[in-house]
């Protein structure tokens, strides 16, 4: 068995990474995806027979969440880029 090769020391010409204190703080950015629209079920995949939990009738629950979902959505994705349009609105001319 052969011995594990030694890391080869580093130049001293590199420099170091900079230190915490010297690097720029980054704000988190806000994590708000899309939501995701639910798998519609195959035409394979009811048996018609009257099911309790029909596959069909979940998928349509799934579907009005997701359409209620959306809608929150991107209420708060206009409501994030409002502030930012009406800080860039034009001075009005004066007549």
């Amino acid at each position: 068995m052969m011995p594990a090769p030694i890391p080869a020391p580093m130049p001293a010409s590199m420099p170091a990474p900079p230190s915490p204190a010297l690097t720029m703080p980054t704000p988190p950015l806000p994590h708000d995806p899309q939501p995701q629209a639910p798998s519609k079920p195959g035409n394979d995949e009811c048996c018609h027979s009257g099911c309790t939990f029909c596959v069909l009738e979940m998928y349509q629950e799934d579907l009005a969440a997701y359409e209620e979902a959306l809608r929150a959505w991107q209420q708060r994705q206009q409501a994030a880029a409002a502030p930012a349009t009406q800080a860039i609105k034009k001075p009005r001319k004066r007549a």
